[in-house]
């Protein structure tokens, strides 16, 4: 091999490396920043992009769950929520949402919104645009069956999205929404930290991300109380993903 390609070849090698290591380093964040998820994935900012909402200074945010309906976790998310009187946002699994439809209907029973996260939960940045389509599709139709309401917001899967992603949802008339500090990481998974994580990181017009399916939560629903207690008593409100941009728009 020549000393250029084997120069090439080193090079290339640093910039696989290198890569390796953003998306390495992402992940351990637990993706606090879409700013750096948006600049890897290669997204531009866009009013079909929300990240957190602009309340003007008012202590309002939106504590969101992924990945549900989970027949073991869901109800005891629901039952602290319930205890604290907090309505939340589900981005739903429509698959999840077919195999339980009754803690589907409980959510909305209880006042809880539910919003669309695709139908089996796949890596969409690998999926040509026709799949795309059909994922985001597919759970509209589940929730839509169950609760006569179209899902209106979108989250991709596993963290990981692109312009594709972002620009088919929003033919679909789907605004993307993503979040602004995550409960679940990969630095702690101590419940009393995992909760005085986010409440230091909190701000107004936040949209806070939990999860209540696939994994094993038990340390989210641990964390659940103590993160509600910790925000409250810095005077934040918790409300519902609408909730929170119609008090972006006064």
């Amino acid at each position: 091999m020549s000393t250029i390609r084997r120069f090439w070849l080193a090079v290339l090698v640093c910039l696989v490396v290198l890569f390796s290591g953003w998306i390495h380093l992402i992940y351990s964040w637990g993706i606090e920043d879409p700013e750096v998820v948006r600049m890897v994935m290669n997204v531009e900012p866009g009013s079909n992009l929300i990240t957190r909402v602009d309340t003007g200074g008012k202590k309002v945010v939106a504590l969101t769950f992924d990945d549900g309906p989970d027949i073991f976790y869901t109800p005891r998310i629901l039952d602290v929520l319930r205890e604290h009187q907090v309505k939340a946002t589900f981005f739903v699994v429509g698959e999840n949402v077919e195999a339980n439809p009754e803690l589907l209907r409980q959510m909305v029973r209880e006042g809880h919104q539910v919003e669309n996260h695709t139908h089996t939960h796949p890596e969409l940045v690998k999926k040509g645009g026709s799949r795309i389509d059909e994922e985001i599709y597919r759970c509209e139709k589940a929730v839509e069956s169950l609760t006569g309401r179209k899902t209106q917001y979108f989250r991709p899967p596993k963290r990981l999205f692109n312009d594709d992603v972002v620009d088919i949802a929003a033919v679909r008339g789907y605004t993307t929404v993503l979040w602004t500090v995550g409960v679940e990481n990969r630095t702690t998974r101590v419940p009393q930290e995992m909760a005085r994580r986010v409440s230091h990181r909190v701000v107004p017009g936040a949209i806070i991300l939990a999860h209540d399916g696939r994994l094993d939560r038990s340390k989210t629903v641990e964390a659940l109380p103590l993160l509600i207690k910790g925000c409250q008593q810095q005077g934040y409100r918790l409300v519902t993903l609408d909730e929170l941009l119609s008090e972006g728009r006064r």
